[in-house]
């Protein structure tokens, strides 16, 4: 299943069309960094360092951030806009120092092996040319006893009423893609619009 890594990127060079992705999908990002913060504590996770892999707009690292006031949070995207957005609400809310947004690209992560203690990527498989070697990137960069929560949009008849789940995968096909990548074992859930792949 090949993707098309171009158009993502003229997408999100757009100004405008960012500000509207930000805006529209806020509360949802926000939702996913409150859910992420309680299973870090209820798994005993205080303080370390997190990585937001493909962070776009950045409201998941600041509700993080609010959350583990000892932790340092880097987030990674290619969209100069929606990074530029990430880092005037990270200034906005006082969190310059701990929390840091980075161009890179997620196939090769700026980072030595085992860097980050909780690695995070919501809503990027399906965009992703090359998710494998993006997922492997997450697994190296990822301390052996880190946290790892991957979601993305999943695959299904909502297709036929919304363009954007077309080129999601299906959870089978989530699954075939772990499988294939060198991502530690984990467990995977599903809903209606989400699959999710946690370790």
């Amino acid at each position: 299943m090949k993707r098309s890594p171009l158009t993502h990127g003229r997408v999100f060079a757009d100004e405008a069309f960012a500000e509207r992705y930000a805006e529209r999908h806020q509360k949802m990002v926000e939702k996913f960094g409150h859910e992420y913060a309680e299973k870090l504590v209820s798994r005993g996770f205080y303080e370390g360092r997190i990585i937001d892999v493909g962070c776009g707009f950045g409201a998941m690292n600041i509700v993080l951030a609010h959350r583990f006031v000892d932790s340092e949070i880097v987030g990674i995207d290619l969209s100069d806009p929606l990074l530029r957005l990430a880092n005037q609400s990270a200034q906005a809310a006082g969190l310059g120092e701990r929390v840091r947004f980075e161009k890179a690209d997620v196939r090769q992560i700026p980072y030595a092996a085992a860097a980050f203690d909780v690695a995070i990527s919501t809503n990027m498989v399906h965009l992703v040319d090359d998710p494998v070697q993006m997922l492997n990137e997450i697994e190296r960069i990822l301390a052996p006893d880190g946290c790892l929560f991957i979601a993305d949009i999943r695959r299904s008849w909502i297709g036929l009423l919304d363009k954007t789940f077309k080129s999601a995968l299906t959870l089978d096909e989530a699954k075939e893609l772990i499988d294939r990548s060198k991502v530690r074992e984990g467990s995977f859930s599903s809903s209606l619009l989400w699959w999710r792949f946690e370790a």
